[in-house]
């Protein structure tokens, strides 16, 4: 059997999938119009949930200072310059 290096075996599988879709779309009993505009409506919707995820990604991994510093025991006064 023939070894295939990783980017070719990537290109390959890539293209297998591309020709898949094209394939089902082409034979799809939908009119031109039809698919267009469902391609179209689930790239917006696909768009969104990367959006909000990548929102709900940011806010999980960078915490708000003021909750992050809330627990740290300081109070004004520890924070003013010369009190040390």
């Amino acid at each position: 059997m023939a070894k295939f290096s990783t980017p070719q075996l990537l290109i390959t599988a890539v293209s297998a999938f591309a020709g898949g879709v094209l394939f089902a779309w082409l034979s799809s009993p939908r009119s031109g119009p039809d698919n267009r505009r469902w391609i179209s409506d689930s790239t917006s919707d696909l768009k969104n949930k990367v959006k909000e995820s990548g929102k709900g990604l940011k806010t999980k991994n960078f915490p708000d200072l003021y909750e992050a510093t809330e627990d740290l025991g300081l109070t004004e006064e520890d924070l003013l310059p010369g009190n040390r």
